[in-house]
C-alpha cells in the first residue's frame, strides 16, 4: 500500500471526526487509513495537548514569580524615594 502522509490540519479535522463520536472503521475507509494510524494520531494528539498544558501551567507559575519579583521592586523604589525625600528636609 501507497503511503500517504497527511497535513497537519487534515490529521485535526479526521480526529474532530473521531470525538464527535464517528465511526471508527468508516473514518478508516473514508480518509484511507488504517484505524491504527487514527489510534497513533490521538494518542500524540493527547500527549501533546498534555505537555501543552504543563508548559502553561509552567509559564503560569513563572509569571506569578515575576509578579512579585516586580512588586517587592517598585515597593523598595517607593521606600528609597521616601528615603530621599526625608534626607532633602534635614
Amino acid at each position: 500500500m501507497k503511503r500517504i502522509q497527511k497535513a497537519q490540519i487534515e490529521i485535526t479535522q479526521i480526529l474532530a471526526e473521531m470525538e464527535n463520536g464517528s465511526d471508527i472503521g468508516e473514518l478508516s475507509i473514508k480518509h484511507g487509513i488504517s484505524k491504527a494510524t487514527l489510534y497513533r494520531w490521538r494518542k500524540k494528539a493527547q500527549q501533546d495537548q498534555s505537555e501543552k498544558a504543563n508548559k502553561l501551567k509552567d509559564v503560569a507559575l513563572e509569571n506569578t514569580r515575576l509578579r512579585n519579583l516586580l512588586t517587592d521592586a517598585a515597593l523598595e523604589i517607593q521606600a528609597l524615594k521616601e528615603e530621599i525625600t526625608e534626607l532633602k528636609k534635614l
